[in-house]
């Protein structure tokens, strides 16, 4: 037998949210082959068996709301987030690998000011010769009038002619790079520019032409969208992914209801939370700070009631909400939200293997499917919070390949 894993002795959470059970899991080379109570003497000839010790097996983790570019981890800070470029791509490639230390071994990104760096993260990621997530990469977050990366005035469209023309452009030259999502920012956000979150950015003709040139070119629209209206416009357009939807009225959670089967809201409590709670200094009047968690607080049960696929991403990379903190979202999603652990954890595989377009072989543990596995010492069904505690974290497998084990983990090879 070529590379082969057998799991032994672990309880089998297969991300669909029903009941861990338990089983043995045989990994050959890296894709899952056979689960079952005891793996056949003749499949398991050969195979690197690792002890379980009664721990939960579950999916690879994936993060829908992705930063690598914000600077800072949990074991690095960046205050200010001004390095030179160079030094940016290192953060990049650095936050990658903190993000696979925490069980995530998916992302999907939120956007990033220098595409490029995560056009070679991803690369790198894929062939495995950097550590990081499977990884699907994105724009710089467009804005009002196309300004520049990292120009977030959200001045709104009263005063300013509609310009679908230079939307067309910037989807355009973001595909050219070969980006798999462009970000258009179709609200303010307050916590960046007090009292812009409701107010719209784009029109709905330069929406539409985003939307035109990204179905062409075979790229993704991401949205961030806080004000009602933004977020309906994201519907009417097939805008694949909203972020936050923090304002959403009736209307506009009943069209996102309507679009259940091919779109995803990623509500990002960890930094409305981190904002609230972390940060260095005091909310400045017109964050709406409290504002935002009470209205999300209020959207997201709704959203689950009308079948909408929620999925974990909380802004992480900004130093009061590190990258490495990412998996306290599934916290929040009970805390917040009433998930129960098992909800927030199918959100987090399931939903997220989805949201990577690769549903069909990845978010599940079961046979054919991609091996993106974590061994939890303990059972997050009964404390979702463990998934915080990397040292819980007993062997995190990507792609058939161990990025962590556990030392004392491996038992042998085994015979037949």
């Amino acid at each position: 037998m070529g590379n082969a894993i057998l799991f032994a002795d672990v309880q089998v959470f297969d991300g669909t949210g029903r009941d861990p059970f338990p089983a043995e899991v045989l990994v050959v080379g890296n894709r899952i082959e056979t689960i079952a109570d005891h793996v056949p003497a003749h499949l398991r000839e050969g195979a690197d068996v690792i002890d379980g010790g009664g721990g939960v097996l579950i999916p690879g983790l994936v993060d829908a709301h992705t930063h690598l570019g914000f600077g800072s981890t949990v074991e690095h800070r960046s205050l200010r987030r001004d390095e030179p470029d160079e030094e940016k791509a290192l953060l990049v490639a650095h936050a990658g690998r903190v993000l696979l230390d925490s069980g995530i071994t998916s992302a999907y990104s939120g956007g990033n000011r220098l595409p490029r760096t995560e056009l070679a993260a991803r690369k790198a990621f894929a062939e495995g010769w950097m550590p990081g997530p499977r990884f699907k990469a994105a724009s710089w977050e467009g804005s009002a009038g196309m300004r520049s990366p990292g120009v977030y005035e959200f001045p709104g469209i009263e005063g300013r002619e509609s310009d679908p023309d230079s939307i067309r452009a910037f989807v355009e030259e973001m595909a050219d790079l070969g980006v798999d999502i462009v970000k258009l920012s179709l609200s303010g956000e307050s916590a960046v520019v007090a009292g812009t979150s409701r107010i719209v950015q784009f029109t709905e003709e330069e929406v539409a032409a985003a939307a035109e040139v990204a179905r062409r070119r075979g790229v993704w629209l991401t949205a961030h969208a806080h004000a009602a209206e933004s977020i309906k416009m994201a519907v009417r357009n097939n805008i694949r992914a909203v972020y936050h939807c923090t304002f959403a009225d009736e209307e506009a959670l009943d069209m996102l209801a309507g679009a259940r089967d091919r779109m995803f809201v990623a509500p990002t409590p960890g930094i409305i939370y981190a904002n609230q709670h972390e940060a260095d200094s005091e909310p400045e009047e017109g964050m709406e700070v409290e504002e935002t968690e009470r209205a999300v607080r209020a959207v997201v049960p709704e959203l689950v009631r009308r079948g909408v696929r929620v999925v974990p991403g909380g802004d992480y990379g900004f130093p009061w909400n590190p990258v490495g903190r990412n998996t306290r979202d599934l916290q929040l999603f009970v805390d917040w939200f009433g998930f129960t652990p098992a909800e927030a954890l199918r959100a987090a595989t399931q939903y997220g293997g989805q949201v990577m377009n690769m549903g069909d072989e990845l978010g599940l543990i079961r046979e054919g499917y991609l091996a993106d596995l974590v061994l939890v010492d303990g059972n997050p069904l009964d404390d979702i919070a463990i998934l915080q505690d990397r040292d819980r974290l007993a062997a995190i497998v990507k792609n058939g390949s161990f990025h962590k084990l556990a030392e004392g983990r491996r038992q042998r090879v085994s015979a037949a």
